[in-house]
């Protein structure tokens, strides 16, 4: 029963791995980054170091966003206060993946706010990144992740 409220939890994070970066939101809660600093897309985006040996582009930025995805259901938790009080919806999860290839400045666009702390303790767990790359230089690359909270019947 668990392992299936985690999948509805995140059916919808499927499709938003697929859609990385989710550049529409960046703006809304005022943050910005210096533009030098930080870009919402490289020449060389970063992948999980799991899948940095495929050969084949397409293929290793397809690995890594279904490795995203089955972090996230392995590991996130829903809230007991939010389950008891049946509280649904979508977190916003803004964050970089710095140029050592780990993930930094996590904070939050928008959602409900008892999903939020779990939903940043998700992305902060996330495994180790092959940096992203412009003209062969490291890069800090943002990145805006939905992720999808619902309760199952």
């Amino acid at each position: 029963m668990e392992k299936r409220h985690k999948l509805q939890i995140l059916a919808f994070a499927l499709v938003a791995t697929c859609c990385i970066p989710f550049q529409g939101l960046m703006a809304q809660n005022g943050i910005g980054y210096p533009e030098k600093d930080v870009v919402q897309v490289a020449e060389i985006m970063p992948v999980l170091e799991t899948c940095a040996s495929i050969d084949d582009r397409t293929e290793r930025e397809t690995c890594s966003n279904t490795g995203i995805m089955e972090h996230i259901i392995a590991n996130l938790d829903y809230p007991e206060l939010a389950r008891e009080k049946n509280i649904e919806g979508t977190v916003y999860v803004e964050f970089v993946v710095n140029q050592k290839g780990y993930v930094s400045s996590v904070e939050i666009v928008r959602g409900p706010d008892l999903l939020q702390k779990a939903a940043i303790k998700v992305i902060q767990s996330l495994p180790s990144f092959k940096p992203g790359t412009n003209q062969g230089k490291p890069v800090n690359v943002q990145y805006v992740l939905p992720i999808r909270f619902a309760l199952g019947e």
